[in-house]
């Protein structure tokens, strides 16, 4: 088969889309990518074609800043007049020869393309969040202790309000593909098969999930190579640090929360390792003895060698926290990461997540100080990992392609 995977987001959508391409490719198929052009050089060392979709998403969150990033309104403004009519375009583009399409993350052109090409369409979710059940509710909503009952009533309240924000700009790129206009936006974007794929003891789906749902473990993928020497060195010193990274996350006051992490480890003892990511943490501290700064951390191998995992809350990192073994303190940003902030706390992995916005140096060293003392704590941590770390979803993910 032919496959083109068109995840559109941060490197959380981007990452595991690679474990599938490079399994399909080891099962003898042909996988590229339309992604946005940040990835393109990342995604080409790993021998896969790739091309644009038309937007660098490093630079948009840069531009837009947490404030916006927060705002409903200018996700919507931005969804309707920016990135749909680029993504009809760029993904109509990359289609030409596809016999499946694949797409992830903010994906919104992909299964209008999929039926202008004839050629079977699949979503993609990384967290149990994007599917409408009494479990969780809508990605936007950040409380996670609502009633069954009112979670499912706001996905219904949902859809016409996802109608009115999207099914205009969808309609003017289909339009321009002179596919006929579609009435529920929610179900176009699912299609006939929707896969999450997260792993099963830290994401369940629920059982009133809709039929068209299939589920596998996370998809998987760790990069080839070894550790610095001086992230090595750093890491081998006892007593072990703890990593502060936000991946793909631009947080308000980046100076602040970089002073505030490294003050709260000191607090305690502990050494911090900084990974900057694309809020660039690392440029707001000083390196010292007890503080290392880099741009980027291979989570598979500096995360089983750390006391506390402190990050956003993405279903990558969070999966990978859990799989090394290691406590976590989740700083919520947007969107499913309070859903795994509240999995994390739920099932003992850490303690209760706090909202980024709300984080000060002396907070953090309360929930750094509970993520160290609390046996509980550290006993679900090595509990969970042997599974976890075992399992990863591509393999079967394959197969329900190829079955497709």
């Amino acid at each position: 088969m032919n496959i083109l995977l068109a995840p559109h987001g941060t490197r959380g959508d981007v990452q595991p889309m690679l474990a599938l391409a490079e399994a399909l490719r080891a099962r003898g198929h042909v996988a590229r990518f339309v992604v946005p052009s940040n990835f393109l050089d990342w995604l080409r060392a790993r021998g896969f074609e790739a091309q644009s979709d038309g937007i660098d998403a490093f630079e948009m969150l840069r531009t837009a800043g947490s404030r916006n990033l927060m705002s409903i309104r200018w996700q919507m403004r931005y969804l309707s007049s920016v990135l749909v009519p680029k993504l009809f375009e760029s993904v109509a583009r990359a289609s030409h020869g596809a016999d499946l399409i694949v797409g992830a993350g903010v994906q919104i052109a992909a299964p209008s393309v999929a039926e202008w090409r004839d050629v079977p369409y699949v979503a993609v979710g990384f967290c149990p969040c994007v599917v409408p059940s009494g479990d969780c509710p809508p990605p936007v909503v950040q409380r996670q202790t609502l009633p069954r009952f009112v979670n499912r009533l706001l996905w219904a309240v949902g859809r016409p309000v996802t109608n009115i924000a999207l099914r205009g700009p969808i309609n003017r790129g289909r339009e321009s593909l002179d596919l006929p206009g579609i009435d529920s936006v929610l179900s176009h974007l699912v299609g006939r098969t929707l896969v999450v794929a997260a792993d099963r003891d830290l994401g369940p789906v629920g059982e009133d999930a809709p039929a068209e749902v299939a589920v596998t473990d996370a998809w998987i993928w760790d990069a080839p190579g070894d550790l610095d020497d001086r992230v090595a060195r750093f890491l081998d010193t006892e007593p072990a640090p703890i990593y502060f990274g936000f991946g793909s996350m631009i947080a308000h006051d980046i100076p602040t929360l970089a002073g505030d992490a490294v003050t709260a480890a000191r607090a305690l003892g502990r050494r911090a390792l900084i990974a900057g990511g694309w809020a660039g943490l690392d440029r707001h501290v000083r390196e010292s003895d007890d503080v290392l700064a880099v741009d980027a951390a291979p989570h598979h191998l500096v995360l089983p060698r750390v006391a506390v995992a402190v990050h956003h809350g993405g279903a990558g990192t969070t999966t990978a926290a859990a799989r090394a073994g290691v406590p976590q303190v989740i700083l919520p940003h947007i969107l499913d990461q309070f859903y795994w902030a509240h999995r994390v706390h739920e099932l003992d992995l850490g303690p209760r997540g706090l909202p980024v916005g709300l984080v000060n140096a002396d907070v953090l060293t309360d929930r750094l100080s509970r993520a160290l003392g609390d046996p509980r704590i550290r006993e679900a941590a090595a509990t969970f990992a042997p599974a976890i770390g075992s399992r990863n979803g591509v393999d079967a993910a394959v197969e329900l392609l190829e079955r497709l």
